[in-house]
Order: structure tokens, then sequence, then C-alpha cells
């Protein structure tokens, strides 16, 4: 189970790595769309003002270059990265809604998809308290300093017809004499509330990805880990040995095989042999990092490690601290733990042939153990 929780662990701060990389994508992607629909205004496509949507824009890149470096710059492992990229992100929006009004109005939903994929309820909810804080903001400077959502302030909220029977009637508009409470009254508790149900619909689908994530993580362990000693068992050998160790430079295989585990059962029972595998199997996990060096229960009492692009003299120096390991592991247990061990390097496209000549080299080494 430790080895589990090491690897659920290290799988955690994958997940958090990519998520960061998606919201630095995302972030990108939004950048584009802001300086295409920039361009576009510039040429005459849409007519709003150039001089307000210039500032928009700019504004906005300025405020997201701090949250680019970071990611850019500084390790996406880390947790707090999501939140201070949320909160960027809340500002952003906000100070974009506040010039473009209506016309940005479902920018307001952005940072709740951004925060969605992180997964995580605490940043889903933590994003939605800062999106309808800079909701309220953002409506108010609205319409102090950018292109009001007229609709709310005159007359009422009404249809078209409303309006225009009113110019055919001779009539005219009245604004509202208490703008600000109308503006929160009836634009941000309703823009709130949509944006309370899109987070509770955001958090079912980040609560259902979490648990199906937990369910495939254990049986993807339970599928490709060995029960007894917790190591890679050979059925995940066998998808490595097909689909990633081919692609590998260069390769070295150490071989180990436990000696006598067959007089160790015979003498002491199954339940010795148990902690004779047990134990050169931990320290095997030890001197492995599962990313360059993994180990794999290859058979019975044959364990084998396989190395991404060795330095030179590594594997001599894991065998070495291998043996050294398995003697003070004899005393722990009370009964002689050793192996025989064989290396053999080589190009990853003969990953077969390197493995069985590492095997060919642990059974001459055995061979010798058993005329010393």
């Amino acid at each position: 189970m430790d080895n589990f929780n090491t690897r659920y662990e290290k799988e955690l701060a994958y997940q958090e790595i990519a998520s960061n990389k998606y919201t630095l994508y995302g972030i990108l992607i939004f950048i584009g769309v802001e300086l295409l629909i920039w361009l576009l205004n510039i040429i005459g496509i849409f007519e709003l003002n150039n001089r307000i949507m210039s500032m928009v824009i700019g504004s906005s890149i300025v405020l997201f270059i701090p949250v680019i470096l970071i990611m850019v710059k500084g390790d996406l492992s880390k947790p707090a990265y999501k939140y201070i990229a949320m909160t960027q992100i809340c500002i952003i929006t906000g100070t974009i809604i506040t010039f473009l009004s209506y016309h940005a109005t479902l920018l307001y939903v952005l940072p709740l998809l951004f925060a969605g994929h992180y997964r995580k309820r605490s940043v889903l909810w933590y994003t939605y308290v800062l999106s309808v804080l800079t909701l309220f903001v953002s409506s108010i400077l609205n319409y102090y300093y950018g292109i009001m959502d007229t609709n709310l302030l005159i007359a009422g909220t009404h249809q078209l017809k409303w309006y225009l029977d009113l110019i055919a009637n001779g009539g005219s508009f009245t604004y509202n004499t208490n703008p600000i409470f109308v503006i929160l009254i009836f634009a941000c508790i309703p823009r709130s509330m949509i944006l309370l149900a899109f987070t509770f619909m955001i958090q079912y689908i980040v609560t259902a990805s979490q648990h199906d994530a937990a369910r495939i993580a254990q049986l993807t362990y339970l599928k490709e880990t060995d029960s007894l000693t917790r190591l890679f068992n050979k059925n995940k050998y066998n998808e490595m040995v097909s689909m990633y160790y081919p692609n590998v430079d260069n390769i070295t295989v150490i071989f180990w095989d436990l000696n006598n585990l067959k007089i160790i059962n015979d003498t002491y029972g199954h339940e010795y042999g148990d902690k004779a595998l047990s134990a050169l199997a931990s320290v095997l996990y030890a001197h492995s990092d599962e990313q360059c060096r993994r180990v794999y229960r290859f058979g019975g009492d044959e364990f084998v490690m396989i190395i991404d692009n060795p330095h030179d003299g590594e594997a001599d120096r894991i065998i070495s601290a291998v043996k050294d390991e398995l003697v003070k592991r004899s005393s722990d247990i009370s009964i002689e733990i050793s192996s025989a061990v064989g290396v053999a390097s080589g190009n990853g496209s003969n990953i077969i042939e390197i493995v069985k000549n590492a095997d060919s080299a642990m059974y001459a080494d055995k061979q010798l153990c058993h005329h010393r």
C-alpha cells in the first residue's frame, strides 16, 4: 500500500502540472481571440469605440503577463499556482466586462470553466466567490466608465416593441433615479444566480471526474502491480517492453534471482520465503524512481530493473548497494538473503535480446554461487 500511496501522490503532482499547463494554454488562446476581435474592430467588422477596445485588450494582456511568467518559469506542481491563476483570470474578465458590458457578459462563466479542469471543489467555489465579487464591482464601474447596459436603466426591462411603440407615440426614455440599486438588484443578483447554477453543474462534473480518476488509478495499480512485492508485475513489463523501451536510445537491464528460495520455504516455511522475496523487492524498489529506473517482478523469484539512458557506473553502484543492503535485511528476519545478478546494456530497440543477455549473465553468476 505504501507503493500505491507513493504512486498516487506522484499522479496528483502530475495532474497539478497538467492542469496548470491547460490553464496556460487556455490563457494564450484567450489572448489570441482578444487580438482577433481587436483586429476585426479595427477594420470595421465591429463598431465598438477603438480607444475603449484597445484599452481593454491591452490592459487584459498586461494583467495576464504575471500569470504567464509564473507558469513558464515556476514549478507547475505547486498548489498555490491555480489560486493565483484563478484570481487573475477573475480580475481580467471583470476588467473586460467593466468596459464592454453586455458585449462580453458571457465572460463571467470563463473563470469557472478554467477552475473546472483542476477537479477540486475548493478551487471551483473560490473562483465562484471571486466571480460574484468581480460581477458586482464591474457592473457598477461599467455604469460610470464603460459601454452601459442601458436596458436596465431606462423605464424598466421591456421588450423591443415596447420601446418602439414609445418612440412612435412621441414618448421619451427616462433614466431610473437610483441606477446603482437597479444594477445591483436587476443585473448582479440574477447573473450571480446563473453563475451559481453553472457552479453546481461543474461541481457535479468535477466530483464524478474525481471518483472516476480514483477508480481508474486503483484498477490500473491492481492491473500492473504484483500483490506480494508491490512492484510492477509481468503485465506492466510486457506493456513497457512492447510500447516504451523500443523508443529509448540506451538501456541497461539488471536481472536478480533470489538464491535458495526453495530451501527457505522447505526449512522455515513459505511465510519466511515471502519475507525473503519482500525484503529483496523493497531493497530494489528503494533504488527505483518509476521514471528512468523501473523494477518488475519478472517471475517467482526473479526481478528485473530496467534503466533508461543510465549514467556511467550506475548499474554497478546499484548492484553493490543492493548486495550490502541484503546483508542487513538478513539479520532483520534471521535468515540469509542473497541473490544472483546479471547485467546487460544496449539500444532499446533490442530490449528482448538485452533481457535475455542479462538473464544469461545472472544464470552464470548463480552457477558460480553454487560452486563457492
